[in-house]
């Protein structure tokens, strides 16, 4: 990204919150205290308001452009962010001995603020990713290690408008200059040349492998690409292809070391699935009573309605839910609402609306290659399984691995929807 690029974001990420802090403190005065300009201390809050309310952002690192508008953790962030500002705002007041603050509308500010800064931050991330499109706000970066862990980031980083990033190719220790590794990439050099390839290309980030490379060339790099004015170094964890969970740094005696947690989803993100999972499954389940009821009077005397099954849930761990018995062919099968009473396992905290194929004990073996990734987050009623054509294992699993390791809100409810499209053209290509 260049220079006038990273200025320009950086000032309409500030306007943008600037923006949100007088929508937040007009809005909470016309609702909480009268219509109206405000006056007294409400007009000195409006005034002087930004000074804190940006310095509390600038704090918690939203105006870094290494880490902003990339994931949901971000919304969490500007909450936090927009309760140290409403506190500053409070401290002001006392200092300028402008009391007479409500405490209803210091309320109403709060709460609006963190609506109209996430709406804010929520359009910034639309606006980029317009732009990303259009080739502007993007960084070159090389991949250095074109092991089969490099290969998947590198596909994942080719999706621009989301990474940001141009990826030009590899820097691999092993294979020769001008090898074809994947989707029109190749090697452009050894790791000896990287000073010169990031002169000749422009590069801005390099993205560095440490297990597909020796060690002396490793070291080689940070020696010489971590001077001031080089480019951005990040470095890829060991275990990015076996473990989808996010890495925490955490310090022991100033020592730091990475957390894995056994859970793909924490925090934030954790919240807004269980309350997508809990909001939408308490629906879905009571739509499966009146259709659990018409199956046994329709099937009275002539076997079970539900057909039990064992499963394996997060960490591994079994469990046993129940489809609707369904035969081969028949209209639950062909539109998947035979697996409709899933759902009660979703409220019972065994399974996610969306998620991976739930997978059977007897299936351990077969996908052991993938499961601490696959046991990292809850299984699916549906999934990308169910809506995306896959034509084996790996085709299976890859999607599987691309949906843990981007989980964003939006792309569950983009795959609900493709599953409702995917039910309503099955269901319709039947009654034609």
């Amino acid at each position: 990204m260049s220079r006038r690029g990273r200025l320009l974001l950086l000032a309409s990420l500030v306007a943008s919150d600037a923006l949100a802090l007088v929508i937040a403190l007009l809005g909470a005065y016309w609702l909480v205290v009268r219509p109206g300009p405000p006056a007294g201390a409400y007009a000195l809050a409006l005034m002087l308001g930004a000074i804190p309310w940006v310095a509390s952002f600038a704090a918690l690192r939203l105006y870094d452009l290494e880490t902003v508008l990339e994931d949901s953790q971000e919304y969490a962030t500007v909450a936090t962010a927009c309760t140290y500002g409403i506190l500053l705002i409070i401290v002001l007041a006392a200092v300028t001995e402008a009391g007479g603050l409500a405490l209803q509308w210091l309320f109403a500010a709060w709460v609006g603020g963190i609506l109209a800064a996430g709406a804010g931050r929520f359009a910034m991330r639309r606006v980029v990713r317009a732009m990303r499109r259009r080739g502007h706000l993007m960084a070159r970066a090389l991949v250095v290690g074109a092991d089969e862990q490099g290969r998947t980031i590198a596909r994942q980083l080719r999706s621009e408008a989301d990474s940001g990033l141009h990826v030009l190719g590899f820097v691999d220790d092993f294979l020769p200059r001008g090898t074809p590794v994947q989707d029109g990439l190749a090697v452009l050099g050894h790791p000896g040349v990287l000073p010169a390839l990031v002169r000749e290309e422009d590069v801005a980030e390099i993205i560095v492998v440490p297990g597909a490379m020796a060690w002396e060339s490793f070291q080689q790099i940070l020696a010489q690409m971590t001077l001031e004015g080089g480019p951005r170094i990040r470095l890829s964890p060991g275990y990015y292809d076996l473990l989808a969970s996010t890495p925490r740094v955490a310090h022991r005696n100033f020592v730091p070391l990475f957390v894995v947690d056994s859970a793909r989803l924490t925090g934030f993100d954790a919240l807004l699935k269980a309350l997508l999972d809990y909001g939408l499954g308490l629906v879905m389940g009571a739509l499966t009573v009146p259709l659990a009821a018409g199956l046994w009077l329709a099937r009275l005397g002539r076997g079970a309605v539900f057909a039990p099954h064992d499963y394996l849930g997060i960490g591994g761990r079994p469990f046993r839910a129940h489809t609707f018995t369904a035969a081969p062919g028949s209209a639950l099968a062909i539109t998947g609402l035979n697996r409709l009473p899933l759902v009660w396992a979703v409220l019972r905290g065994r399974m996610s609306l969306v998620g991976p194929r739930p997978l059977t004990p007897a299936e351990r073996e077969r996908h052991g290659r993938w499961l601490p990734s696959l046991a990292s987050v809850r299984s699916g009623v549906t999934g990308p399984w169910a809506v995306v054509p896959v034509a084996g294992l790996e085709e299976e699993m890859r999607a599987a691995l691309y949906y843990i390791r981007n989980w964003t809100i939006w792309l569950d409810l983009q795959v609900l929807a493709q599953t409702l499209l995917v039910t309503l053209r099955q269901r319709w290509g039947r009654l034609e």
